[in-house]
């Protein structure tokens, strides 16, 4: 498929909007991040969102509006409060959810009977939206589960060859994804923090719920970001927590190539790449420049990027909400000691070790994993993924790695999921032998854990079961 690339100019956004009321995808720019539009009103089209982000169909959209008056077209009992949002936040970075009118296909909403609504600011979409003359359904225009685009180049990167059209219209304003609101019950409810704060709103309406918990497997969420790893870049993300100095220590002993978000304020004493997010005193600056910084990230060839812990207060919330999902809640304490979980490929059995183990309570440890003959970069197998993803842990955006004697040296404990892991290691250099231990051994059990690969859902669930049970009994020895 040929991508047409528009610039902002009216003629342009008129022939970007005809492609888009004749069935097609156009991305076009918003102050918050550039969204990846077709017609709400045409469930084919929208069905074509999903499969050119490669997005969940239980996630819904937003529909995205350029006149007060396409609410009612669209939504119904519409609570004297949500126009008091409309009025002060329109237009702005804030979505409005709605009970829906019958006009909007399930295919945008995930079968929910409510809709979200937002309004955006960013003139061209304003003018590109008026000139569609049509409500138009709009996720992030990034391939799903990648940091959200807030410049051409990123939609380019993700989009071209995807869809039929993509408007340049420079950097994002905002940064991040707007602030979503559930104003279909008795109380409203924040869903997902943006650049509307909780303050803001609770200021203008009085009490306000923050209700930002993931959704569960079965669940179908009310709003995008609630349910699957979001905002992720390549590179596994963890927010590392401690003082300077024990970062800086952390971060010297990595035996990978890391990166670390950092403040203009702070120059840390390390060979890591460092991206600034701004001043620390300025979470405006911080929200615009956090997804391009992660996609920076990638392209330096970070292997590993720690993030600082952020406030929940203001802005700081919305930041905090989307590092936290780019990382899958993954935080670790800087004077923390590393175990590495190591197999053949760490596709399956390591991977699903590492998301167990770090599943349980901060012990002072946290896990890693590589194989022996891994090939770096590839995914895990689906059924591990699967497997683990019923109790409630995500591993998708896991990226195999091959074990090194870097890896080896740095760690604190190792524990291979065989005996021939052990041996294959230990090969390498006897001196390890007081930190090497089968995964059994270190649990207690003769045992060791059979490859699952090639096999069923259910012999990826009973091995990752007997995974469970060997790391639970090595995590109370520790």
């Amino acid at each position: 498929m040929k991508t047409e690339l528009f610039t902002t100019s009216s003629a342009d956004l008129k022939r970007a909007a005809e492609l888009l009321k004749n069935g097609k995808r156009v991305v076009f720019p918003t102050e918050t991040v550039y969204g990846l539009g077709a017609n709400a009103l045409d469930k084919d089209a929208v069905k074509s969102i999903f499969t050119a982000k490669g997005r969940p169909s239980d996630n819904p959209l937003i529909v995205h509006i350029a006149d007060f008056s396409q609410v009612e077209e669209i939504a119904e009992d519409i609570p004297e409060k949500a126009k008091l949002l409309m009025k002060r936040f329109w237009p702005g970075p804030l979505t409005v959810i709605l009970k829906r009118k019958d006009c909007i296909p399930s295919e945008v909403t995930a079968g929910l009977d409510t809709v979200g609504i937002r309004m955006p600011s960013n003139p061209a979409a304003r003018e590109f939206l008026s000139l569609c003359n049509l409500p138009v359904a709009a996720p992030s225009a990034n391939i799903s589960g990648r940091p959200s685009p807030t410049d051409a180049k990123y939609v380019i990167e993700d989009m071209d060859g995807r869809v039929e059209g993509i408007i340049d219209g420079g950097e994002c304003t905002v940064g991040l994804e707007s602030t979503v609101i559930d104003m279909t019950g008795k109380i409203p409810v924040i869903l997902r923090p943006g650049g509307v704060t909780a303050e803001d709103i609770s200021e203008l309406l009085g009490e306000v719920i923050t209700g930002t918990k993931q959704t569960g497997d079965k669940e179908i969420p009310k709003a995008p970001g609630m349910k699957y790893t979001h905002y992720a870049p390549n590179a596994p993300v963890r927010i590392l927590r401690g003082t300077i100095g024990e970062i800086e220590e952390f971060l010297r002993k990595r035996p990978a190539l890391c990166g670390v978000l950092t403040f203009d304020e702070f120059k840390l004493d390390t060979d890591a790449i460092q991206i600034s997010l701004g001043k620390k005193d300025n979470p405006n600056d911080c929200a615009r420049n956090l997804f391009r910084a992660l996609r920076d990230m990638d392209k330096m060839g970070a292997e590993e990027i720690y993030a600082p812990e952020i406030g929940s207060s203001g802005l700081w919330a919305a930041i905090r909400n989307r590092l936290y999902k780019s990382a899958g809640g993954h935080i670790i304490n800087a004077s923390d000691k590393e175990i590495i979980f190591v197999c053949t490929g760490n596709t399956c059995r390591s991977p699903m070790a590492e998301g167990l183990f770090n599943s349980l309570p901060d012990k002072g440890f946290f896990a890693a994993s590589a194989g022996i003959f891994a090939e770096t970069g590839n995914k895990p197998s689906e059924n591990a993924i699967i497997a683990l993803k019923e109790k409630g842990i995500d591993i998708k955006n896991h990226l195999a790695r091959r074990l090194t004697p870097e890896m080896i040296e740095s760690a604190d404990l190792i524990l291979p999921l065989t005996r021939k892991h052990k041996y294959a290691i230990l090969s390498i250099d006897e001196k390890y032998a007081d930190k090497v231990f089968t995964l059994g051994e270190f649990a207690g059990e003769d045992a060791d854990i059979s490859d699952p690969f090639g096999g069923s859902i259910e012999v990826y669930r009973s091995c990752a079961n007997e995974i469970f049970d060997l790391v639970k009994k090595a995590y109370d020895r520790l």
